[in-house]
């Protein structure tokens, strides 16, 4: 099978985008989910903050979708299980595969209702590339309740409010925020090829995040880093969603840590 071109994939589904859009807007109970909303804003917004969407367990797929719009502009759950159930057909429609129907309609409709919400927030909540910084970073988690700190570095360390601590590098010349986190050995006996081996095995299970394992003086450590342009700009509620889910992702890892060979911090 011949793989697309991203102006063939791109082509395929703003088509699919266009059914979905008319569909929605046929149906009486669902046509609000779009109200004061042009098509052409909403493709524009998915290419342009995509990156900000992490992916999710396997599981989260193949469970009942959560809204992420705040919850004064949610809709129904039936409707938006509607809405999913719409634009998965319509995916199916311009021949899109299954497991892409699975996965990638959650992710358009998480930047959909980043769009909604900018539409009816009261005060901007989109920084501009040239205002990012890790000190606005570092004053934002802490305004949304994730105590974090100034390394000496520059880095952000954030910790309580989140699942797993970890750091936020903000990248001024290539325009790119990196989520950083690791996990230490609970002993300097702890061999490489068992890191290795357990890394294997987190891999094979954590499929949001890419993980690796380096050496150390004081023993392995379990490492994964996780990036995204700004160039675009930054929407506030997606970073602040993207942090929680990275956080969640790391911390999952020490439910397949059975030999308690990583040191699990507590948040604070």
């Amino acid at each position: 099978m011949a793989t697309m071109t991203e102006s063939e994939y791109k082509e395929k589904l703003n088509d699919a985008l266009q059914i979905f859009y008319d569909d929605v807007l046929e149906k009486k109970d669902l046509r609000h989910f779009f109200f004061g909303l042009d098509l052409k804003r909403l493709i524009e917004d998915y290419y342009l903050y995509k990156d900000f969407v992490m992916v999710k367990p396997d599981r989260y797929y193949k469970e009942m979708v959560m809204q992420t719009a705040p919850s004064e502009i949610q809709v129904k759950a039936p409707q938006f299980e509607e809405i999913l159930i719409t634009l998965r057909n319509s995916m199916r429609v311009v021949g899109f595969l299954k497991d892409e129907r699975l996965k990638t309609p959650v992710h358009i409709l998480e930047v959909m209702e980043e769009t909604r919400a900018q539409k009816a927030d009261a005060e901007v909540k989109l920084w501009k590339p040239l205002e990012v910084t890790n000190q606005l970073v570092n004053d934002f988690y802490n305004k949304s309740r994730t105590d974090a700190r100034l390394e000496k570095n520059g880095d952000i360390y954030a910790t309580r409010g989140l699942m797993y601590p970890f750091w936020t590098r903000v990248v001024q010349e290539t325009k790119q925020i990196i989520f950083i986190g690791q996990a230490f050995s609970s002993s300097s006996f702890v061999a490489m090829n068992e890191a290795n081996d357990l890394c294997e095995q987190i891999n094979a299970k954590v499929t949001q995040l890419k993980f690796s394992v380096r050496e150390s003086p004081t023993g392995p450590v379990l490492f994964t880093r996780y990036s995204f342009s700004y160039a675009n700009g930054v929407p506030v509620r997606m970073l602040l969603r993207a942090a929680k889910q990275f956080a969640a992702g790391f911390e999952s890892v020490f439910n397949l840590d059975v030999n308690k060979l990583l040191i699990k911090k507590t948040v604070s």
